[in-house]
């Protein structure tokens, strides 16, 4: 007879893992039909979908679901603080933040490469973005107001980069 042992932090792991999908999946369905089309684009945008107003500092000031507009794309600069797979739909996550902000999660802009886009370009692939931690990029993608819901979210804005289309570093 074999018994596994289990520490209590991997059991309070697992479960706030699986809390947490849960509650994204949730999420997900109270998404409209419109808002489902919008994270799933697969067009790049051409020069003149983008709004050269929007910035990482402008999303991070204004938050509200009317102060940019979704049917337009965007260009934004940050630091990649993060970087993290959603196990539910298979997005990848690169949290971005201004130059020393990085611990600051109200800072945070969330930016989101879709499977479908990490297979068109090998920039947006796993190995690619794994890469990308604590560099300065550049971010290209559509922007989408992400939908309020129960649970506290500390990044700075609802406001997100989803899809990526195009990352590239700034620099070195």
């Amino acid at each position: 007879m074999h018994r596994l042992l289990v520490s209590p932090g991997t059991i309070l792991a697992l479960s706030t893992g699986l809390l947490f999908t849960d509650a994204l999946r949730a999420e997900d369905e109270k998404l409209s039909a419109e808002q489902k089309a919008q994270k799933a684009r697969s067009a790049e945008p051409k020069e003149s979908d983008v709004d050269k107003t929007v910035s990482l500092e402008g999303l991070l000031s204004k938050k509200g679901p009317s102060d940019w507009s979704a049917a337009k794309a965007a260009v934004i600069e940050g630091r990649v603080v993060q970087v993290e797979r959603e196990s539910d739909d298979g997005d990848y996550h690169l949290t971005l933040s201004p130059a020393g902000g990085g611990t600051d999660t109200t800072k945070w802009v969330i930016t989101e490469v879709t499977p479908v886009w990490a297979r068109k370009k090998p920039a947006l692939s796993q190995a690619s973005l794994e890469k990308l931690r604590g560099k300065t990029v550049r971010v290209t993608g559509w922007l989408f107001y992400e939908p309020e819901d129960p649970h506290r979210d500390p990044r700075g804005t609802r406001w997100e980069i989803h899809p990526v289309t195009d990352v590239a570093v700034v620099g070195n």
